[in-house]
């Protein structure tokens, strides 16, 4: 059983509105992190609070990129039906 299977249409559109406002939210914080961090004199990669979320927001995207395919690879209803 996959990790979709439980996930009906209006369910994964949802989950993909979602995780598109998590997107949103994580790219602002990294970017106002990366300029704080800049104001600072601090390298990005060794700025832990920027590297979690630069972290965060990769495994929101690799989601958001899962159930969006998984949504387009089900089709509409009609479609389904006549398979």
């Amino acid at each position: 059983m996959d990790r979709f299977s439980a996930f009906e249409d209006a369910a994964l559109l949802h989950r993909i509105e979602r995780l598109e406002r998590a997107e949103r939210d994580l790219q602002q914080r990294a970017m106002a992190r990366a300029s704080r961090a800049e104001a600072e004199g601090r390298w990005l990669r060794s700025d832990p609070e920027y590297r979690h979320l630069s972290n965060v927001l990769k495994k929101v995207r690799e989601d958001l990129r899962d159930t969006e395919d998984e949504y387009v690879r089900r089709g509409s209803p009609a479609m389904r039906r006549a398979a």
